[in-house]
């Protein structure tokens, strides 16, 4: 009547690399594009962007949306910050007050706009980090050779 022993499980922690991967796949991916630098890349300009948009027919309009939508968020971010901030100096003038209600009011209109514009534009159907990654490759290419 001994106990029968079947295979051990594994604590959380010891899973395999693989698995880590998996878990924390945008980490890899940026150090895709970060491994073995040691400077940055040369900043970009809009034309830049543009010219990957017309460069590449499927990444380039998905880049475009993104970007739309990174300017609607930055805007709802401005808006919720400013608009909390409005409220809040009007009941109390606390100057701790006042900056965690901007802190705040930014972090869910950033949030609010983020949600808005990626159901807008359809962006929860695309991959936004591997498209913002096929840019970054472009531009390594087009700048380094």
């Amino acid at each position: 009547m001994g106990e029968e022993e079947g295979p051990k499980k594994k604590p959380w922690w010891a899973i395999d690399k693989e698995a880590w991967r998996q878990h924390f796949h945008l980490i890899f991916d940026m150090a895709s594009v970060a491994k073995g630098r040691d400077k940055p890349l040369k900043p970009w300009s809009d034309a830049d962007v543009e010219e990957f948009i017309h460069s590449d027919p499927v990444y380039g309009p998905q880049l475009k949306l993104v970007r739309e939508a990174a300017k609607i968020s930055a805007g709802g971010a401005v808006v919720g910050g400013l608009t909390t901030t409005a409220v809040v100096a009007r009941y109390s003038r606390a100057p701790h007050g006042l900056l965690l209600s901007l802190v705040a009011g930014a972090i869910v209109g950033w949030s609010v706009a983020e949600e808005g514009a990626r159901l807008a534009y359809g962006l929860h159907k695309i991959d936004c980090m591997d498209t913002n990654l096929r840019f970054l490759d472009w531009w390594k290419h087009k700048t380094e050779g």
